[in-house]
């Protein structure tokens, strides 16, 4: 009875043994259907296969069907005498029935049948009610056993749910996604997702597993119609037992011609998608109902699920329902779900800033080293902080070092730690960064600095996971993830002899590039307006904003020291403003930069190096500045802007829409201005 977890097997070995110790031909074990008081087959021996379906005998009904209803064992050696007796044999001459009793309720009865007359002792009937009450308990238990595995994996497909609703806000990425789920996990033959379309008042479909697109036209249904729309009008969650035997199945997709199952089998289960007070629309899914298997407790499970498609839902309205753009911290803080575009202080809603986000997400929660590759300012540093903090070790140490601030000779020591009496100075043993940061990540900035003999120590740390402080003989096992950054190319260290190529591929496992400020000018608004929210709290001044004359003369900028030197010039003009608004005079360094091409060689600003020269050639010089007391803004600005103009009517051919599209202006303010600042073209 215990070697098996299958209660078809078990029920199929206590008949079996039953049979054998009454050394009789045939036999059978009924289970009660306590839904129509009806005693099933479940398994038998020694008779015709069509018995199964043939014999459906009533509780009270039979010889069986008395034991069933009173509980008590019964011998008859002698059918021919009993007249409650009901032959589903011919050659039956004697019976023995024994009900299977579990906490004084019956669930079903065994049934041994003779072709002799007095084949039957008490000996048999006490010994064969013994199994039978045995089985019995041990078949509940196996039926409690199952359920909880079905719970169990409804709980885990409900916390992956979970999971693909906290990582996208697509919409129709989270219904595919559950749909999916539901599909591979709980081995369901189909399931949909219907929302209410209110101008149109309809039901339609809106994602779907196992249909075709010509099958996904078709589900369309009005409030009220079939199972759907009754599921949908009423709010109340249904079970439809047999889709065959429903009137108000209807069948619309063909979907009981395409089950794998035979369509009688196949239940199908709707839940309501709704709010406090209205309902939106529809999940439903056909399952195949298997013995053993509560549809209830999968309907409790699908009204989860449509309760998570109804936040998924309500989610989705607010992002529709914002009008002007914010800092991605705020959409944190707002919609209290992780957002992709925004990690930490990294704030950009460019393609390319949305790539970086998406591969943080990607690699956080993985061991993998990343190598983070860029210029100069652009954020290396807060990169590897959100993929600390976004990963399984958040709440882990996370140590930085800058490997060419430290000097070489105290570089081993600082990330290795070391013995007293090692050198001169160790007067104690001290811990180094990568034993402060077992358990949780070490990031390594400027990793093209490091001496070649502390790039095979590291190298060791990376193969072993060991490490062995400065004057120690032991070494330490050691968890610690590396995240490592340089603006400086290693493959050209490599070339050069000065970095080890070994060690570059195990660093480079995952490899992340920053992207230039130059290269996502779309993201450079949205980290002006946090930049000035961020300094005007900290220097509690009173700055609302930054003028239209202003933001484009930022916008112009190349920024060759990227976000870094963008934050530095909003603090300065944020601390010396005396106005409620930044303005062009607020960032007269940048004017200046612009005017006389100090950006640098590397930085491109929107005009071809032939504009470039000329702006570098500039007769604006101190001396002539001086000369324009009082006028010196509108004179320089005035300039600026009409040689941007001309660059743009060159590179654009004279197309003035264009033109005006490329400065950020409407035709007529470029009409405007090519008449007051008297441009020829």
């Amino acid at each position: 009875m215990n070697s098996t977890l299958d209660p078809d097997r078990l029920l199929d070995l206590i008949l079996e043994r039953c049979i054998q110790i009454c050394e009789v031909g045939s036999g059978s074990l009924m289970l009660i259907s306590r839904a129509d008081e009806v005693l099933d087959i479940v398994t038998f021996r020694g008779m015709n296969p069509s018995v199964r379906t043939k014999v459906k005998l009533r509780v009270g009904e039979g010889i069986t069907g008395i034991v069933a209803a009173s509980g008590e064992g019964m011998i008859v050696n002698d059918v021919t005498q009993n007249p409650h007796y009901i032959s589903i044999k011919d050659d039956i001459l004697s019976e023995l029935a024994v009900p299977m009793i579990v906490e004084d309720e019956v669930i079903g009865v065994i049934s041994l049948d003779s072709s002799r007359k007095q084949a039957f002792s008490e000996e048999h009937l006490e010994l064969v009610s013994t199994l039978a009450n045995m089985a019995a308990q041990i078949f509940k238990n196996l039926q409690t056993f199952r359920q909880l595995e079905q719970k169990n994996k409804i709980q885990q497909v409900l916390i992956d749910i979970s999971r693909t609703v906290t990582s996208t806000l697509v919409l129709q990425e989270i219904f595919d996604d559950i749909m999916d789920r539901l599909d591979k996990s709980l081995n369901l033959e189909r399931g949909s997702i219907v929302l209410f379309d209110a101008e149109k008042n309809i039901l339609k479909l809106s994602a779907a597993s196992g249909l075709t697109a010509e099958e996904m036209e078709k589900g369309v249904y009005l409030p009220g119609e079939g199972v759907t729309g009754k599921v949908y009008e009423s709010g109340e969650a249904v079970i439809v037992e047999s889709i065959v035997s429903d009137e108000n199945f209807l069948n619309r997709l063909g979907n009981a011609s395409h089950f794998k199952n035979n369509p009688e089998n196949v239940s199908f289960l709707a839940a309501p998608i709704k709010s406090d007070t209205d309902v939106l629309g529809v999940v439903s899914v056909f399952f195949v109902h298997k013995k053993y298997v509560d549809l209830k407790t999968y309907l409790d499970f699908l009204q989860v699920v449509a309760s998570v498609i109804y936040q998924a839902i309500r989610i989705q309205k607010l992002i529709d329902e914002e009008k002007r753009e914010i800092s991605r911290e705020n959409i944190l803080l707002k919609r209290e779900l992780k957002n992709k575009y925004k990690f930490g202080s990294l704030i950009g809603k460019s393609k390319s800033m949305e790539k970086l986000f998406e591969m943080i997400q990607l690699v956080s929660d993985s061991r993998a080293s990343v190598l983070i590759t860029g210029e100069s300012g652009t954020g290396k540093e807060m990169i590897a902080s959100a993929i600390h903090y976004n990963s399984s070790r958040g709440d882990k140490p996370f140590i930085k070092i800058n490997c060419a601030a430290i000097p070489e000779n105290l570089l081993e020591s600082e990330l290795f730690g070391h013995k007293k009496g090692s050198f001169t100075g160790a007067v104690a043993d001290k811990k180094g960064k990568f034993e402060m940061a077992d358990t949780g990540t070490i990031f390594l900035d400027e990793i093209g600095e490091m001496d070649l003999n502390l790039q095979s120590k590291l190298l060791r740390v990376l193969q072993e996971k060991e490490i062995e402080a400065v004057g120690s003989v032991k070494p330490k096992k050691i968890d610690v993830r590396i995240i490592a950054a340089t603006n400086a190319d290693l493959e050209d260290l490599i070339s050069q002899k000065l970095f080890r190529a070994d060690l570059y591929y195990r660093l480079n496992v995952v490899n992340m590039l920053t992207p230039p400020l130059r290269e996502r000018p779309e993201d450079i608004p949205l980290l002006i307006n946090h930049f000035i929210s961020k300094y005007t709290s900290e220097n509690i001044k009173k700055i609302k904003g930054i003028t239209r004359e202003a933001h484009k003369l930022l916008m112009s900028y190349g920024w060759p020291g990227n976000v870094r030197e963008l934050e530095n010039v909003i603090e300065r003009a944020v601390v010396l403003s005396q106005s409620e608004m930044l303005d062009i005079q607020d960032f007269s360094e940048i004017s200046g930069r612009i005017l006389y091409g100090e950006e640098g060689e590397d930085v491109e600003v929107g005009v071809d190096p032939e504009a470039s020269s000329e702006v570098a050639s500039s007769k604006f010089s101190p001396a002539h500045l001086d000369a324009l007391d009082g006028r010196a803004m509108e004179v320089v600005v005035g300039e600026v802007e009409a040689r941007l103009i001309k660059y743009a009517m060159k590179k654009f051919k004279y197309t003035k829409t264009r033109v005006a599209k490329f400065l950020g202006i409407n035709r007529n303010t470029l009409d405007k201005k090519i008449k007051d600042l008297k441009i020829d073209y």
